[in-house]
């Protein structure tokens, strides 16, 4: 459980220990049992070697506060033409499947299927330099148990939010367009003389009068309750630099199961390891959306 410093000074100690039970623990989102990334705020890290030489090792950190989205720079270093260590990413609105967000049609609503906890549904933005190409893909999942089963344990895609809280077993959705084996490729992206590789991803909902995201203003006829990823070479927010726009990627509502303004769920820094090799690189949350002051659950 991660409490801000303004919820500590309010308690005891012996206050804490008196109403810990009323709070939900947190520690169940996090999923990194070798300890690979670091960090707390707005940094973190991974310098992780795949010990195995068959299985990927996938995993993720939650981030201290519930939001709706987040700007995040993403630097994966030591890289060459040939590389292939891994990907890095972000995981968003990342929830107890049973605490979804329900689909209403009419006079008829439709809640999620799963109603105990250890069910999980989340969006995911991965990116990585695969041997000389970058490329990224999003999909949004639900009804995880294991992180670390081939694409979370999930065999069958749907194509909508409905159709995901209505199933019992992981199911996908993809929200990228794929080009190279599922994935998307970028251009416009190099290595630099230190040999990392630098991308901005911008992650924002959209509804009424929003002011999330970098490039909002051109969303006005975008439907409410969609989400959008937009994918950058450097910090969009900074106006001392020049940052092209590589890709955007807009989730419909039927996507997100969302129609105004999102639920504020959980984040995570995210990566995977190829087997046998070492990813590093470093995650900064440059911009919160809807930053929630008091705690996470």
């Amino acid at each position: 459980m991660k409490l801000s410093k303004k919820i500590l000074a309010a308690f005891s100690a012996a206050t804490l220990l008196a109403t810990a039970a009323v709070f939900t623990s947190c520690t169940e989102e996090d999923d990194d049992t070798e300890g690979a990334i670091s960090g707390s705020g707005k940094n973190y890290s991974i310098n992780y070697t795949n010990s195995s030489s068959t299985d990927i090792y996938r995993c993720w950190n939650t981030t201290t506060f519930k939001h709706e989205g987040e700007l995040v720079k993403i630097v994966i270093n030591n890289q060459t033409s040939a590389s292939h260590d891994g990907v890095m990413g972000f995981v968003w609105d990342l929830c107890q499947s049973k605490d979804a967000a329900t689909v209403t049609e009419g006079t008829t609503t439709t809640s999620p299927t799963i109603t105990e906890k250890g069910y999980r549904n989340f969006f995911v933005v991965g990116f990585q330099w695969h041997a000389g190409t970058p490329r990224y893909y999003v999909s949004k999942f639900f009804n995880v148990t294991d992180l670390q089963a081939n694409n979370f344990g999930s065999s069958t895609k749907v194509t909508t939010h409905k159709a995901g809280i209505t199933a019992t077993e992981p199911r996908e959705i993809v929200c990228n367009t794929p080009n190279d084996n599922g994935w998307t490729t970028l251009s416009g992206l190099d290595i630099a003389d230190d040999k990392s590789v630098t991308v901005w991803l911008d992650i924002y909902p959209v509804f009424e009068n929003s002011t999330y995201g970098a490039n909002i203003a051109n969303h006005t006829s975008t439907a409410a309750g969609s989400y959008v990823v937009d994918i950058y070479d450097a910090d969009p927010t900074d106006e001392s630099v020049t940052a092209n726009k590589l890709d955007t990627v807009i989730i419909a509502p039927s996507v997100t199961g969302y129609s105004a303004e999102p639920s504020q769920n959980t984040l995570a820094v995210y990566a995977n390891v190829q087997p046998s090799k070492t990813l590093n690189g470093t995650w900064y949350l440059g911009q919160d959306y809807a930053a929630d002051e008091v705690v996470e659950e």
